[in-house]
């Protein structure tokens, strides 16, 4: 079961992704669908989220609980609705660490999720400005945003989150885009 806070949220999350599917030619179905079950297992407990968590990922080696509901809301969501879409699961899988391989749609929810228009800190606007004229910049800004917010509260930073942020500014560098 889902706070009122986390459903207003979700619904802000799937506005905001089906916005951007539509800027940048994406399937603004799947966009939205993904952005509405991004965070359904957010408010589980660690039991419950346990039964579903793919065999890879194991307490011990991956020590972020905060991010678990991402790994086990694919197979939730199978279960619970019957949906099977690899393109929705892979971006719900992805919306709070980012990967090293980001889709455009994977992009647009980690997007969404962390600049949906209900969010107040000052970087928000930034980086949905950028990712409607430029979804790749608007993805680094918000991957930064939220490495940065995780290292000035001492967080635990995934190394896919790392994994990503090299990629995206070696290809940026690459293509004469960063200083």
């Amino acid at each position: 079961m889902l706070s009122p806070s986390r459903v207003a949220h979700s619904l802000r999350v799937a506005e905001e992704a089906e916005r951007l599917a539509a800027i940048h030619g994406e399937d603004t179905f799947r966009a939205h669908l993904a952005g509405l079950l991004h965070d359904c297992a957010r408010d589980l407990p660690w039991e419950t989220l346990r039964e579903f968590l793919p065999p890879y990922i194991q307490e011990n080696d991956f020590p972020i609980p905060e991010v678990f509901h991402a790994f086990a809301a694919p197979a939730i969501i199978e279960r619970e609705l019957g949906l099977r879409d690899f393109r929705i699961f892979r971006a719900i899988r992805w919306h709070a660490t980012g990967c090293e391989w980001m889709s455009a749609l994977d992009r647009i929810v980690f997007v969404a999720d962390i600049a949906e228009p209900g969010r107040d800190f000052p970087e928000a606007r930034e980086i949905r400005q950028w990712a409607y004229s430029d979804l790749r910049m608007g993805y680094v800004l918000a991957l930064r945003t939220k490495i940065e917010y995780l290292l000035r509260t001492y967080g635990v930073v995934a190394l896919e989150s790392l994994r990503s942020w090299n990629r995206e500014i070696g290809m940026l560098r690459k293509e004469g885009k960063m200083p």
